[in-house]
């Protein structure tokens, strides 16, 4: 029987990492963060966020969002 990761609400891996949730679905649109998406919610592998917070230090992720980002940084993850 295979054991289950625990998983977060996105909500939650946005406070943890001080950002929003749009940010978050672009960390796991850059397969920063592994996660999947349950009856309408994105829940992200606690493993996967506890590795990404030790390799930044808690810190922003570079290149995270696109270069040129026409939004101006909407997404609240301020990572320029």
């Amino acid at each position: 029987m295979h054991e289950q990761k625990p998983r977060l609400p996105i909500t939650i891996v946005a406070e943890k990492m001080n950002t929003t949730p749009l940010n978050v679905l672009i960390h796991i649109k850059r397969n920063l963060l592994q996660a999947v998406e349950e009856e309408g919610t994105w829940m992200v592998d606690s493993q996967s966020l506890e590795a990404l917070l030790a390799k930044t230090g808690g810190k922003k992720v570079a290149d995270v969002c696109a270069s040129g980002c026409a939004k101006k940084h909407a997404c609240g993850g301020g990572c320029s």
